[in-house]
């Protein structure tokens, strides 16, 4: 899947946010919400907008995609997740790879959510 065209990125896309990571790696407390990616529709690598609007830092990373491992998608570690909504709103409609689940949903069964071992349906309206 290549990277969207110029046509295709979301609107407002010339106002992306500089992110300036204001949070640390340790949380002041549990959100409400979690960023869920799921790795099917995750481009990765070409992409990554919500690594561009993340303000944690090195809270979104590239791993190797578990159905192609020389292929890179998008990961979130779910114990810096802040649940600001930013990366959801910037992943390209093409795409639709980010939800946000709560996070008690996520924690419970986290191995599920992990992008190594995804096996969740995550509902898309």
């Amino acid at each position: 899947m290549p990277a969207p065209p110029p046509g295709k990125l979301p609107k407002d896309y010339d106002k992306l946010p500089v992110p300036q990571p204001q949070a640390t790696s340790v949380r002041k407390r549990d959100p409400k919400l979690l960023a869920v990616i799921d790795p099917v529709k995750c481009f990765g690598r070409g992409c990554e907008y919500c690594i561009a609007v993340c303000p944690v830092p090195d809270c979104i990373t590239l791993v190797p995609d578990p159905q192609a491992p020389t292929l890179h998608v998008c990961s979130v570690n779910y114990d810096t997740c802040i649940g600001c909504m930013a990366c959801e709103k910037w992943c390209p409609d093409d795409y639709d790879a980010i939800r946000m689940l709560p996070f008690a949903q996520v924690i419970k069964d986290r191995e599920a959510y992990e992008t190594p071992t995804f096996s969740v349906d995550i509902p898309y309206e």
